[in-house]
């Protein structure tokens, strides 16, 4: 039952894992979704094109310009919300929801003495578009297979609609099958992803997020606040010195303390080790007091330890942040603090 429950609502993996491969599968979806929605348009253009031209075609017109315009609906509403989740989800869903009534509206009142092979085909590939849980696939299909299914009763000729609804029956059987396989193929190609991406970017010997991880993530801090963000840029006093006297194992028991301590304070996501004794965080919608009172925290808890460290600050309000900017005034800070340190010592750094 377990095995069951992890291949219908997490793609055949567990569920910790699932939840921490989550972003990347959004993100995945995200480009997907604008992409297939581009190409969406593209083909409906053309299809209106053949439809004027075409006469025996002409009935398809009315509806390739309503799934037109619900695309190009689709596509503006994504592309101005591109971290909202829940938009994200209800616009691959609208997509969805247009290419399947499409195909049952030229299926079922425009080629009336056709078989709806449309319909069918979309039926098969619509739940293999996007990387969602195999259970939504399964009642989505069942769902437009059904409407699909009413719609051939009341207004096909008895001799198509018995073909149809074999069809409906048989293409949805298949797409819930075959889409569930291909959605843990995809999902365990994410997670395998995911697996690669934790290890490139966490530091070895800290366990805390490293400088790719820095590289990758700092540009997105800008937009993730509404009022402000501060950045926070220690250096480990006397690492070096640490290491010469009593051995880099030393050292490194120091790094950890200090890791493990600006994490309690800043938390693990938003805290990074991007050199040697150098570690970097963020803070996002905090005002200067209550940084400065977090900053003050740290040197206390590290000192507790018998360590110290020199702390920057720099604050900017939001719109129009310079992420490198910023943090560059912070190491700026951080050093004059190392400086004084030092000099309050008698030491010559």
């Amino acid at each position: 039952m377990e095995t069951l429950r992890n291949l219908l609502l997490y793609g055949g993996v567990e569920p910790d894992v699932y939840r921490n491969c989550r972003d990347e599968l959004r993100k995945e979806n995200r480009a997907k979704l604008v992409f297939f929605l581009s190409i969406a348009i593209f083909f409906l253009l053309i299809a209106m094109m053949i439809c004027c031209m075409v006469k025996s075609l002409a009935g398809g017109f009315i509806p390739y310009v309503a799934a037109l315009a619900g695309c190009l609906a689709l596509l503006c509403v994504t592309q101005s919300f591109p971290d909202k989740y829940m938009v994200l989800a209800i616009c691959a869903d609208g997509f969805l929801a247009v290419c399947y009534l499409l195909g049952i509206y030229l299926g079922c009142f425009i080629y009336t003495d056709q078989p709806a092979t449309c319909f069918h085909i979309l039926a098969v590939v619509l739940p293999m578009l996007f990387t969602r849980p195999a259970l939504w696939n399964i009642l989505r299909t069942a769902l437009y297979e059904g409407i699909f299914a009413c719609c051939v009763v009341t207004f096909k000729p008895p001799e198509v609609a018995a073909m149809d609804l074999m069809d409906a029956g048989l293409f949805g059987l298949m797409a819930c099958v075959i889409s569930t396989y291909y959605v843990r193929a995809l999902t365990d190609n994410v997670v395998a992803r995911c697996k690669l991406k934790v290890i490139a970017e966490t530091d070895l010997n800290t366990q805390i997020p490293n400088r790719n991880a820095y590289e990758n993530h700092m540009h997105e801090y800008p937009l993730r606040c509404a009022n402000s963000l501060s950045c926070v840029y220690v250096d480990v006093n006397g690492l070096h010195e640490l290491n010469n006297t009593k051995g880099h194992d030393a050292g490194d028991v120091m790094l950890k303390i200090v890791a493990q301590e600006m994490t309690k304070i800043f938390g693990r996501k938003d805290t990074y080790r991007i050199g040697g004794d150098e570690f970097v965080a963020f803070v996002v919608d905090t005002d200067l007091r209550h940084v400065r009172e977090m900053m003050q925290t740290l040197e206390q808890a590290v000192e507790a330890h018998g360590y110290s460290v020199a702390v920057g600050c720099a604050t900017c309000s939001a719109g129009g942040i310079q992420i490198k900017a910023l943090i560059k005034q912070a190491e700026t800070r951080m050093y004059d603090a190392k400086d004084e340190h030092y000099r309050s010592r008698g030491i010559q750094h």
